[in-house]
Parts: C-alpha cells; sequence; structure tokens
C-alpha cells in the first residue's frame, strides 16, 4: 500500500474531502463535530441557517425556530421585532383600561364628570411615564436578545470561513506536518500528513484533545519534544534540525518551526509546530560542504581545506610542524599518451599509497593537478624524514593500466614561529625538484 493510497484512506476515515474545504468543519457523515454541546449548538445552527432554501426572513432570525412556537409567541414575536408598533399597542392597551376602569368606576360612585376626566390624564400621563420607563428596561434587553442570534450566526460564519482558510493552509503542504496544542500539550487541531505520520511511527491514530506526548513511547525523543514545547509556550519563537539516524547518509533530518499562539490579551494560550522533512535539503547540503573541502577524484582534502588549516595553525602558534610534499612525474605526457581515466586511476592510487603510510599521523591533500602534500601539525623532523622513506618504500613497483608509478618527494619542517607554513611548504616543494634524478 503505497502513502497516497494510506493517506486517502485517513482522509476518509477523518471525512475529509479535499475538493470540499467545508468538510473540515463538519466531520464525518452522521457524526457530530464534538461531543462538546457547544459544538452541537455550532451545528445546530448551520442546519438551521441552510434549511428553507437557502432564504432568510426579512428580519434574519428566528426564521428556522417560528414553527415550534406556540400561538402567543407567534403574536407577541411582531411587537418584539417592532419597537414602534410595540409602544403603540401598550399605549392603546393602557387607554383602553384607563377609560374603561373609571367609567365603571364614576358610574358605581356617581363621580362627576370633570372629576372623571381628571383622574383618566393623570392616570394617563403615570402609565404613559411608567411605559416610557418599562420600554426603556425591557424593550432593550428584547432587542439585545433578537440581536444575539443574528451575532452568534456571523461569528459562526466567521468561524467556519477561518476554519476552512485554516484547513486548505494546513493540508496544501503535504511534506509538511502541522499540529497545534494547547497549554497541556492536547491537539487542537492538525493536518493529514501529521496523523498519518504519527500512525505509522507511533502506530497510534490522534484525535482532537490527546495529549502528543501520550502518543511517543521513545522516553528519549519525548523528552526533547517536551522541552521544545516549553520553551515556545515561554514565549519563545525558535526553529532547529533534528536528526534521526546515526549513519549520516541515511539519517533522516526534519526541521521544526515551534511559536506560542496568543490570544487578544497576547496571552499565550498554546503553541504551533510546522515540521518539514529537509533530508534531501540536508544531503544536498552535506555534499556542498564536503566538496568545498575535498578533491572529488581522490575523496582527500584540497587545497582550500589545507589553507584553512595554515591559518589555524599559525593562529595557535603550534610547533614543531612538518610537510611533505609528493609530486608526480610525467603526468601530462600520461593522460596524452595514456588517456585521462588512466591518469585519474593513477591519482586515486597515490591517494590510498599515502592513506596506508600516514595512516592518523597526518592530513594527507591534494594540493595541485600532480601534488599532494602531508600535513603533520607537532611531529618532529625524524618522523616526517621516516614517513617519506616508507612512502619511497611503497611506491615502487606500483602500475595501474600498466602504467608505472614515479613520484618525488620533500619534506620540511619549522621548529618555531620564526617561519611561516608557507616558507615551510615552498621548502619541501624544492627539496622534492631535487628529488628528481
Amino acid at each position: 500500500m503505497t502513502y497516497k493510497d494510506d493517506l486517502e484512506k485517513l482522509r476518509k476515515e477523518a471525512g475529509f474531502d479535499v475538493n470540499d474545504p467545508t468538510s473540515f468543519a463538519r466531520g464525518k457523515p452522521g457524526k457530530p463535530l464534538s461531543e462538546d454541546p457547544s459544538s452541537k449548538a455550532l451545528s445546530d445552527g448551520a442546519s438551521g441557517s441552510a434549511s428553507g432554501d437557502g432564504k432568510r426572513s426579512p428580519t434574519g432570525a428566528f426564521t428556522s425556530e417560528e414553527k415550534k412556537m406556540t400561538l402567543w409567541q407567534r403574536i407577541s414575536l411582531p411587537f418584539i421585532r417592532n419597537s414602534f408598533l410595540s409602544v403603540l399597542f401598550f399605549m392603546l392597551i393602557t387607554v383602553i383600561w384607563i377609560v374603561m376602569s373609571h367609567t365603571i368606576l364614576a358610574s358605581i360612585r356617581k363621580v362627576p364628570r370633570s372629576t372623571l376626566i381628571i383622574f383618566m390624564i393623570k392616570d394617563s400621563a403615570y402609565m404613559l411615564i411608567l411605559g416610557t420607563v418599562m420600554y426603556r428596561i425591557f424593550i432593550t434587553q428584547f432587542a439585545n436578545t433578537y440581536h444575539l442570534e443574528e451575532d452568534y450566526r456571523k461569528e459562526f460564519d466567521r468561524a467556519e470561513q477561518w476554519k476552512a482558510i485554516q484547513h486548505s493552509m494546513m493540508e496544501t503542504m503535504p511534506e509538511t506536518l502541522v499540529y497545534t496544542l494547547d497549554r497541556d500539550f492536547r491537539y487542537t487541531s492538525f493536518n493529514n500528513r501529521h496523523k498519518y505520520s504519527m500512525l505509522r511511527i507511533w502506530h497510534e491514530e490522534i484525535k482532537v484533545g490527546d495529549c502528543l506526548l501520550d502518543h511517543i513511547t521513545d522516553d528519549e525523543i519525548r523528552g526533547l519534544i517536551r522541552r521544545d514545547l516549553e520553551n515556545a509556550l515561554k514565549g519563545e519563537y525558535f526553529s532547529q534540525v533534528n536528526q534521526f539516524g546515526e549513519n549520516d547518509q541515511t539519517a533522516v533530518y526534519w526541521q521544526n518551526y515551534y511559536a506560542p499562539i496568543l490570544d487578544e490579551k497576547k496571552k499565550i494560550i498554546g503553541v504551533s509546530c510546522f515540521a518539514t522533512n529537509i533530508t534531501s535539503l540536508k544531503q544536498s547540503q552535506n555534499k556542498n560542504l564536503f566538496l568545498s573541502y575535498h578533491d572529488p577524484l581522490t575523496q582527500l582534502y584540497n587545497r582550500i581545506y589545507c589553507e584553512g588549516e595554515f591559518d589555524r595553525a599559525e593562529a595557535e602558534e603550534i610547533t614543531p610542524y612538518s610537510i611533505i610534499v609528493i609530486d608526480i612525474q610525467g603526468m601530462h605526457q600520461i593522460n596524452d599518451n595514456y588517456g585521462i581515466e588512466t591518469g585519474d586511476n593513477l591519482l586515486i592510487k597515490v591517494g590510498e599509497l599515502l592513506t596506508k603510510a600516514v595512516k592518523d599521523q597526518g592530513t594527507i591533500a591534494r594540493w595541485g593537478s600532480d601534488e599532494f602534500i602531508v600535513m603533520l601539525p607537532g611531529v618532529e623532523s625524524a618522523t616526517a624524514e621516516a614517513l617519506v622513506n616508507i612512502c619511497k618504500c611503497d611506491f615502487p613497483g606500483v602500475t595501474v593500466n600498466g602504467v608505472p608509478l614515479r613520484a618525488h618527494f620533500g619534506f620540511s619542517t619549522r621548529t618555531d614561529m620564526s617561519r611561516s607554513l608557507p616558507d615551510i611548504l615552498r621548502s619541501a616543494e624544492r627539496q622534492s625538484l631535487q628529488d628528481r634524478p
């Protein structure tokens, strides 16, 4: 089974459709997005907004709920929505009540008509003041309640839009692991690539609310991840490269970017992590670094590396310091007469012979096209001369493709800081020239 098959299986299990960003918010068909009541309320609100052939009432609220209202709720609903109509209705009921009550009382107690009118005006003014105060109190609360659902719906739509954007951002980087955690290291979101990696590496299927550290069984790796997450929760923004595997050729490299998550009050509420597999990039960097300081043919150090070592030795004032120069005779004629491949094989053979002779006593490098040097920091002249004699014994009789190997040797040693290493190198080169028959 390929990676794409596994990833598609995980997406189906999660209920995600890469062609439908809103499926990120819906989750699995027939299953709520979360067991939390607030999440269920969000889902109900979303389904309510989508009902009714996608149309809203002119007021925009309570449309999906009107079918469940009682008769009294349906009658009072227009007054709650229309403040002016509520005032007129209240004044009409008040005037009718005052007129009827005072008329009945006047007919029973034989109150003069003028007195009755005065009481009616007084009570009407009182009720008008009381109605105004009550209107300011209750109708304002009704208006706030009315707008709550619309505000909630707008916030829900914004949350759904952000979820779709977040899902798109997390899933458009297939080679990047993305996840966010709260302060207790529990998942708040992650992309499918991270879910697949956790399943493949730790054989654990993760879900929102799980603790990341509980799924990692290796104590050393869990400790490293905990340290990085705790640093991010302290407010640090940083990235680092982690190597998994001891062998540089087969090791896997991941670059992790950590950042704290801040709320509106700049309080740290979690941490986000982006992890990218940079194995190919790291291998290319290692290769470029190797070629910067090594000869690609013989795999020995090159001239740039030697010059750096000379500068370091001068700064550290290393004495004694010996240098051996090996000059290969007739390389131009060998390339012309026997071919460049034979010449290359001859140079490779020289590197092997020098490595065998010098071992760990010094550093071998290809200084020029047909010239090699051996740097021997802390080595006396007698030891350098002994190494030259060993090489002179090993080189004779060696042939490559029928071509005999001939080389000339020279060495020089400084015993104090009165002479620089370039001067020692030139002295060794002059001696190698004198070694020629």
